[in-house]
């Protein structure tokens, strides 16, 4: 597949800003956090693979972590409701 050409394209720095800007001005939370230095590395060696900065990286991966073992308690606890309406079923 040819890749296009975008050597005419510029990086609009003035807009580049205004959306870090809007962005950093979410409801952030400085905190420290001990990482065992592999982990960290790890971490450091995605955010250059990616480029996106390790710290706004670390925070999307926490946000979906946690939103995953939201809705798989979730999933867990309807299954564990619609097994007692079985058991007392099966009792009846």
């Amino acid at each position: 597949m040819k890749h296009p050409n975008l050597s005419h394209l510029r990086i609009d720095r003035v807009a580049t800003n205004k959306i870090r800007t809007a962005l950093s001005k979410k409801n952030r939370v400085t905190i420290t956090v001990n990482l065992d230095s592999d982990s960290l590395k790890a971490l450091k060696t995605r955010s250059r693979n990616t480029g996106i900065p390790y710290q706004r990286l670390l925070n999307t991966m926490l946000t979906t972590n946690v939103t995953q073992q939201e809705s798989i308690q979730s999933r867990l606890n309807r299954l564990e409701q619609e097994l007692r309406k079985i058991k007392r079923l099966v009792a009846a």
